[in-house]
């Protein structure tokens, strides 16, 4: 239990114990063994003198050594300096002339240029410590290097190396030396040393590199002499390690810019010398450091004790040995005595780690956590306890009786009779909390059992279950809307059947009266408006329920536009100013044009926003044509012509990593309660849906420009007239159609339009009697079949199977559900669905454009 642990630990802590570590009583004995004493103390202080003479020579002989090593790490530091300042200082001529010979000839830079090429190999020539010369453009792409790459099938983008994007962020900070990477080219690693050019107006233009071979530099490093143990390091003056011999090469690209070298010694001198502590190992060593005049290098020497101090080492044992003999009882008797201290330090330190891993343990597990004695006091109560309770620390001791809720008393007083009776007690319970929360908590209370089965107290363990029940809670709020949203499509199909035999009756009615006969036809005319209006009812019903799509048609997206300026200026305000430019010669689409109007306004409403009320808002309209496809991210845009709808703020923008994130559902950059983050995400399901895509372009306080791609329905499309009681003629009728219905009102009203066209209509119930339909020897010249029949096979299913044994056979769906994804891909070229509740006309039109060979859109 972590209330005994501690108080054990504080047992063993107390000074008053006794044992092996209590306090020793050497006056024992004395006044019986005077000579001894005096014995062992002049041998005492003998061999203190002895050991001081050891001491001091010791001390002598070390110092000295030191001053050697010192100088000898000096003398291979400054090797170093001149050694890289040498071959650093050629490398950044090359680099310069390099760039100069560029900017005199801007032609050279294209891709794979075989003059630029040949003028890099021209210049790497005399430089034989560089491998080669690279050039970037300033997107990051490879213009050549000197071994002949950059031309075509040779392309390579370095846009992801620090040193192209630390030159391309400060064109003009001059030499850039890089942590060692794989090269690209070559299977080895090299350090890039890059310096940025310029355009001549003074933009970044790209960047020269040279690649050094790291091998080759690593093997010079091992070459000096610096021991077995010592260490040679170059260091980039920023504190980025990029190259330590002999075996630490793990390190190379890490920042130690905390290391005493770059905090203390450098910032005071250039050069120098101190002791300092290992990365890999901890042990100090003697290092001597340089920085490399000019250049943005460091280079540092180490030399171990254990090496340098070798000879030392053994003129200290030899004058220890003589000292031995002298101390060795002293020691003998030091090293008894720290021994029992050691034991006895280990075992309390046991305990203190066995405490605080405990309390690590229950102090950060996100659940309260309380230990309870048997009397009703808390004894221990974790971080999470506290918070809940609202207790600022756990010194006080307090009963749990004082933090139980009045109204849930005899509940809880149940369940502590339970755990004091050794019986555990777990379930779910919803608690207020003294710091003002209300939570659902999945609690369990353990019994705490002594070594004797004796009940002490009781744990708490109690984890806040409040978003499981909330998200549970909107689980069964999804579930009770999508039942009610199959209600509601089930109601709207059964619905649109009947009306389906309603309009057609009555289409086939208002047909069958003369036009003398007014008031009837009047009758007619309303009844049939207001099934219409029962229709549309129906239709809003299966959008509730996601079986209603768009509704495309011919759309004058100027005229659109231009009707909605007014709706938008109310909406918006009048501190929103609206610029509309549009194309006089824009083509027409095919969409819905409800849904976008949604769109515009949507998009209206966030430009509103990121202006904070008070801007211009600009919407432009224009043609388009994409020769090539347009990847937005998600999927491919096809080439061909578009009508493009632009919507642009002088908001305050979005960074890159918002903008691509912006249509994602449920992103929102707004305050809590004043976005849903579903506006831009509606509008992009709207384009990708009618066969475009939306595009976005931001920047931070610049503002953000939106452009809808729709497809073009054409410069010359127009609206085609609604289908109404009117029938296309065809100049031959007769043709047997064969119709599969399982309703019996929708049959029949089928079989009469049909009649009333001059065909010969043959209504069936069921997939088998349309099969047995098909297989008479008089032909069918259409199948018109409903999607959902009963039996288990589908109206597609029928189709599959006619279509196989008939090839050429024309097909035409109806469905109460007016959603064409019902329709397969493999019908969609050439098969309508006809949409129930449907008219005379609207029948007549989709069979003569079926049995034409034309699909009605």
């Amino acid at each position: 239990m972590l209330d005994q642990l501690k108080a054990t630990v504080d047992r063993r802590r107390d000074p008053r114990q006794g044992g092996l570590g209590g306090r020793l009583d050497l006056r024992s004995g004395m006044n019986r063994r005077w000579t001894p004493r005096i014995i062992v103390l002049s041998g005492l202080v003998l061999a203190l003198l002895c050991d001081a003479f050891v001491a001091h020579m010791l001390s002598v002989n070390y110092r000295e050594t030191y001053r050697t090593t010192e100088a000898a790490n000096g003398d291979l530091a400054r090797a170093l300096e001149e050694y890289m300042l040498r071959n650093i200082q050629g490398v950044e001529v090359l680099l310069s002339t390099t760039i100069d010979s560029l900017a005199r000839n801007p032609s050279l830079l294209t891709p794979g240029n075989p003059a630029l090429i040949n003028e890099l190999q021209q210049r790497v020539a005399p430089y034989p410590v560089a491998n080669a010369i690279v050039v970037l453009d300033a997107a990051g792409n490879l213009l050549g290097d000197s071994l002949g790459n950059g031309g075509p099938g040779r392309e390579r983008s370095f846009a992801d190396r620090a040193y192209y994007q630390v030159q391309r962020d400060d064109p003009g900070r001059g030499l850039f030396i890089d942590v060692p990477v794989a090269s690209r080219v070559r299977s080895k690693l090299v350090i890039a040393v890059s310096r940025a050019y310029l355009t001549p107006d003074g933009r970044f233009g790209g960047v020269v590199f040279v690649p050094l071979d790291y091998e080759n530099l690593r093997q010079f490093f091992l070459s000096l002499n610096v021991g077995q143990r010592g260490t040679v390091t170059l260091y980039r003056d920023d504190g980025t390690i990029l190259l330590r011999t002999p075996n630490a090469d793990e390190f190379a690209g890490r920042d130690v810019r905390s290391n005493r070298l770059f905090t203390r010694h450098l910032p005071q001198a250039p050069s120098g010398s101190f002791e300092g502590s290992g990365m890999t190992d901890g042990t100090s060593r003697s290092i001597s450091y340089r920085r490399v005049a000019g250049m943005p290098l460091v280079v540092t020497v180490a030399r171990d004790p254990v090496e340098y101090l070798a000879g030392w080492k053994n003129n200290a044992l030899y004058y220890s040995v003589i000292a031995a003999g002298l101390n060795l009882l002293i020691v003998g008797f030091g090293l008894g005595l720290a021994r029992q201290w050691r034991l006895r330090e280990d075992s309390e330190q046991a305990l203190r780690d066995n405490f605080e891993q405990h309390q690590l343990v229950t102090e950060n597990v996100p659940a309260l956590i309380v230990h309870v004695g048997a009397d009703g006091y808390i004894r221990y109560a974790n971080r999470v306890a506290r918070e809940w309770y609202a207790q600022p620390s756990a010194e006080a001791s307090r009963r749990i009786d004082d933090y139980i809720d009045p109204s849930r008393a005899a509940e809880v007083r149940r369940k502590v009779d339970a755990a004091l009776a050794g019986r555990t007690a777990a379930g779910e319970e919803k608690v207020a909390f003294p710091d003002g929360s209300e939570r659902w908590c999945q609690t369990i209370r353990v019994p705490d059992r002594g070594q004797d089965g004796t009940v002490r107290g009781y744990f708490v363990l109690s984890v806040d279950i409040t978003e499981r029940k909330r998200i549970e809670d909107e689980l069964r709020q999804a579930q009770k809307m999508e039942a009610i949203g199959q209600l509601a499509g089930g109601i709207a199909h059964d619905s649109n059947n009947m009306l389906a035999a309603t309009l057609g009756n009555l289409d086939l009615l208002l047909d069958a009266l003369p036009a003398t006969e007014s008031s009837s036809r009047s009758l007619v005319e309303r009844a049939i408006e207001a099934a219409e209006r029962v229709a549309d009812l129906n239709r809003r019903l299966l959008a509730f329920a996601r079986k209603q799509t768009l509704r495309p048609q011919i759309t004058d997206v100027n005229q659109l536009v231009s009707g909605m300026t007014t709706i938008l200026q109310r909406t918006l305000g009048e501190t929103i100013e609206i610029e509309v430019a549009q194309d006089p010669m824009l083509w027409r689409c095919l969409i819905d044009p409800t849904e976008l109007q949604n769109a515009l306004l949507n998009l209206a409403l966030n430009a509103r926003d990121a202006m904070a009320g008070s801007g211009r808002l600009t919407i432009t309209t224009a043609n388009a044509v994409l020769d090539q496809p347009l990847d937005d991210g998600d999927e491919r845009v096809t080439p061909g012509d578009y009508v493009t709808i632009t919507v642009s703020d002088m908001g305050a923008g979005m960074p890159p990593e918002v903008a691509r994130r912006a249509f994602e559902p449920f992103f929102t950059t707004k305050e809590f309660g004043k976005g849903s983050g579903l506006g831009l995400s509606m509008v992009y399901g709207f384009a990708r849906q009618s066969g475009g895509t939306v595009v976005i372009a931001s920047r931070v306080a610049e503002g953000t420009r939106v452009t809808l791609y729709l497809p073009s329905a054409g410069p010359g499309a127009s609206d085609r007239p609604p289908a109404g009681a009117a029938r296309l003629s065809r100049p031959e009728t007769g043709e047997r159609i064969l119709v599969v219905e399982d309703n019996p009102l929708v049959g029949a009203m089928a079989s009469t339009m049909l009649s009333s066209m001059g065909y010969r209509p043959v209504v069936v119930t069921n997939p088998t009697s349309a099969i047995a339909e098909l297989e008479r020897p008089e032909p069918i010249a259409l199948l018109l079949t409903d999607i959902l029949l009963p039996g288990g096979v589908t109206g597609v299913d029928l189709a599959r199977q006619a279509r196989r044994r008939w090839p050429e056979l024309p097909i035409l769906f109806m469905s109460g559900f007016a959603d064409p994804s019902l329709v397969p891909d493999e019908f969609r070229a050439t098969t309508t669905l006809l949409a129930k509740p449907f008219r005379l006309g609207q029948l007549s039109e989709a069979i003569v454009s079926t049995l034409a060979g034309t699909k009605v859109n």
